[in-house]
C-alpha cells in the first residue's frame, strides 16, 4: 500500500479494535514484521487512515490493575511524522490506571516528551517489575518508564 508523503491527523480515526477485527490488527502487525497476536483480553488500539490501519498499539491489563504498553507500530513507510504520538496522547488518558513500558533506549526521548518517566522495578507493580526484571536478564537492554494516572477528583 503507498500512501501519500504526510498523513493529515484530522483525517486519521482512533478506536479500540474490537474481538472480531483483532486478526485485521495481527495483519498490520505482520506486515511491519511484528509477531504478534492480539489476545481478546487485550486493548488493542489502531489509528486508520482511508480505512486501514497506519499505526496500532496493544495495551494488556495487569493483574494489578495497571496496563502494560505493547507493541506500539507505526507503517515503517510513515514514521516520524507524529502518528505514534497521536495515538498514545488519545489513548493513555482513557486508562483508569497507570500505564507502563519497556522503552528501547533510542525511545526514551519519544517517552519522556509523552509524560513519561523513569522506573526502578522496586518503584512499580510487581507485576510490572518481575516481566521486566525478566527480560532484563535476557540482556534487552529496556529502559522501564510509566505514566501515573492519577484518579480524577470529582
Amino acid at each position: 500500500m503507498s500512501f501519500d508523503a504526510v498523513i493529515e491527523l484530522e483525517k486519521c480515526s482512533i478506536e479500540l479494535v474490537s474481538e472480531l477485527r483483532l486478526p485485521l490488527a495481527n495483519q498490520f502487525y505482520s506486515s511491519c514484521n511484528y509477531r504478534v497476536k492480539c489476545g481478546r483480553f487485550e486493548r488493542v488500539y489502531s489509528l486508520s487512515f482511508n480505512g486501514k490501519i497506519i499505526a496500532a498499539a496493544r495495551i494488556i491489563p495487569q493483574r494489578s490493575g495497571c496496563f502494560l504498553l505493547r507493541n506500539l507500530c507505526v507503517a515503517p513507510e510513515l514514521r516520524h511524522q507524529g502518528l505514534a504520538s497521536h495515538l498514545l496522547r488519545c489513548l493513555i488518558p482513557t486508562l483508569e490506571g497507570s500505564c507502563y513500558c519497556y522503552a528501547l533506549p533510542h525511545l526514551q526521548t519519544f517517552y519522556l516528551a509523552l509524560d513519561f518517566q523513569y522506573f526502578t522495578p522496586e518503584q512499580v507493580p510487581q507485576d510490572i517489575a518481575d516481566m521486566y526484571i525478566r527480560h532484563r536478564e535476557r540482556k534487552r537492554g529496556w529502559i522501564l518508564m510509566g505514566r501515573v494516572n492519577l484518579p480524577s477528583s470529582n
